[in-house]
Parts: structure tokens; C-alpha cells; sequence
């Protein structure tokens, strides 16, 4: 994964040394989790990095499914403990120091194609899905597994980045990815439809 961290360690320091700081959006789940541990050890100005999630479970943050707990565990640690992590929360975009466009959203995919918490069953919200909405951070009632309401930034939000990292782990996500270029009920179509420059592919085995 050494490619990965290694990307993402060179556009937070190329965004340091321009304007003074980096910003970093994730997702959570398993697989980032290596990218994390080793971004941890990372030689970086971390304390002039601003990180923040593309999802979360609405749960407390010390709750065993909380992405921030996970956050906490792998990356905001080592050589990156002095991060300035916020939290996703519905007010998170009248944050001032935490500014638009992001340097590096990474986002991990799952089997039923939704990254983020963007879903197969909200394909038909606009504001959801459709690139011309206004960004913006959406709750949602339980989805996915485990089964617990989201909050998550819309396509859209997540286009505002100036550099996307998409993880594909294991054969069954990376068929997925493939039927995805076609099939449009598939959440991950309508991020690869909208996305080709500086939008990066990882496809990595389980």
C-alpha cells in the first residue's frame, strides 16, 4: 500500500507548502485500516493537516461501529497524533478552518457498490446522487451493515476534492467496480461517470 500513503503524504505536503496547510477526508471500514497504520508513521507537518470523515455511523463516538473510534485506533496516533480531526456532523460545513476543495478524499466501496453512506436504495434522491445538487452533509435512516442510521456527505460535497482515492479490495468489489461502469443502479457508477482527472483506482486482493 506504500503507493497509497505515499500519494497522499505528497499532496498534503505539496498543499502545506502552498497554502499552508492540508485537508484530508476518509472513509472508515477495513479497508484502509493498513493506509492508516502507516500513515501514522509518516514523517508530515500533522498539526497542519485537517482531517475529517465521509461518513459516520450515528453512533457515540466510542461505540465499537464508530468510524471516529476507528480513526482514533489506526491513524490519530504516532507521528500523526497532533492531526486536527472534526468530526462529520450536520453543521461540519460551517466549519471556517476547514476549507473547500480537500487535497485527498479516500472512500472504500462495498459490495452492493455504495461508498460513503450512499446507498443503492437513495439512487433517486437528488440530492443525494445528482452532481448538481447543492453540497451538503445528509442523514439517513438505518442502512448497510451493521444496520444504524449514517450521516454522510453527498456526491456532489465529495466531488469538491481535488484529489479522489477509491479502494476496490478483493474480487468480488472489483467485479462490482466493472459491472459498475454500466449499471447506473449501482451508487458507484455515478462517481465513476462524473470523475476522470486526478480521480486514483486501488484495486488490492483480500
Amino acid at each position: 500500500m506504500m503507493s497509497i500513503v505515499k500519494l497522499i503524504s505528497d499532496k498534503l505536503n505539496s498543499s502545506i507548502e502552498n497554502k499552508g496547510s492540508g485537508s484530508l477526508v476518509v472513509s472508515g471500514g477495513s479497508s484502509p485500516i493498513s493506509i492508516f497504520e502507516e500513515l501514522s508513521n509518516i514523517d508530515l507537518s500533522w498539526s497542519k493537516v485537517f482531517l475529517t470523515l465521509v461518513d459516520d455511523r450515528l453512533v457515540e463516538p466510542d461505540h465499537k461501529d464508530s468510524n471516529q473510534k476507528l480513526l482514533h485506533k489506526h491513524l490519530i496516533k504516532n507521528k500523526a497524533k497532533n492531526i486536527n480531526f472534526y468530526p462529520l456532523t450536520e453543521n461540519f460545513l460551517s466549519n471556517t478552518e476547514f476549507k473547500k476543495p480537500f487535497d485527498v478524499t479516500l472512500i472504500g466501496m462495498g459490495e452492493d457498490g455504495h461508498f460513503a453512506s450512499l446507498f443503492p436504495d437513495m439512487i433517486n434522491q437528488y440530492e443525494a446522487f445528482d452532481i448538481n445538487a447543492t453540497p451538503k452533509i445528509l442523514t439517513t435512516l438505518p442502512k448497510g451493515n451493521p444496520l444504524i442510521p449514517r450521516i454522510t456527505m453527498n456526491l456532489s460535497l465529495i466531488m469538491e476534492s481535488l484529489n479522489i482515492i477509491l479502494l476496490v479490495k478483493g474480487k468480488a468489489k472489483q467485479n462490482i467496480f466493472e459491472k459498475a461502469k454500466q449499471e447506473q443502479k449501482l451508487p458507484i457508477h455515478h462517481l465513476i461517470k462524473n470523475r476522470n482527472r486526478n480521480f486514483f483506482i486501488e484495486k488490492a486482493n483480500d
